[in-house]
């Protein structure tokens, strides 16, 4: 004999089972956020291009202008991001090694410390092979030795970064004491990685 559906038996049924209920919802509500996660459109890594700053940092004004870069002149660009690192002496080198074990990030502006340490192990592109890059610094009276490190694993030396002192405009935009501006060398986009690297330094090296 089927039990009868009313008021007093609903009740029951709730006080038993509300957690079948309350387990339903949040499993859809996961797994339409999984939907869309999985769904949702991402730039590929040649069509986008993010610089990450260990260091103080006006994200709008950064953003704004690297949004008129990529109108203005690098137009097939989907994505150009500026993000602001934790810069914290505990957690901040830990979120560092992990952005780049992980590939995230093409651009990086750190602090020496950090820039030196990354350096050994090879995470930064050598810079020195790009003419365009050197004649640009060449030109304009740059001294770039100590942007210049020595790998850990074969004992070269290669221009890994551009010292942030060399680049008077970036005070307008952030503030990272005794930083370098790099290319990592994972980022899968070397050529427009390149690209906005020079278009920022001439830009930089402009505001004095």
């Amino acid at each position: 004999m089927k039990t009868p559906v009313n008021g007093n038996t609903l009740r029951q049924h709730l006080t038993y089972s509300w957690w079948k209920y309350a387990l339903l919802i949040v499993l859809g509500a996961m797994a339409v956020s999984l939907y869309y996660t999985v769904t949702t459109y991402r730039s590929p890594a040649e069509k986008k291009v993010d610089l990450y700053v260990y260091g103080a940092m006006d994200e709008t004004k950064m953003n704004a202008y690297m949004q008129a870069v990529r109108e203005d002149q690098m137009a097939d660009m989907e994505e150009m991001n500026a993000l602001m690192l934790t810069a914290d002496d505990t957690y901040g080198p830990m979120q560092i090694s992990t952005y780049i074990a992980a590939g995230e990030g093409d651009l990086y502006i750190l602090p020496r410390d950090q820039f030196i340490s990354m350096a050994g192990s090879g995470a930064w592109m050598a810079l020195e092979q790009d003419e365009e890059l050197m004649a640009m610094m060449e030109q304009a009276g740059v001294n770039l030795q100590s942007g210049w490190r020595r790998e850990r694993d074969t004992g070269e030396s290669h221009l890994y970064g551009i010292p942030v002192s060399k680049l008077p405009g970036l005070e307008e935009y952030l503030y990272v004491e005794n930083g370098f501006l790099c290319v990592l060398v994972t980022n899968g986009n070397d050529e427009n990685c390149l690209k906005f690297l020079k278009i920022l330094c001439r830009d930089m090296l402009a505001k004095e």
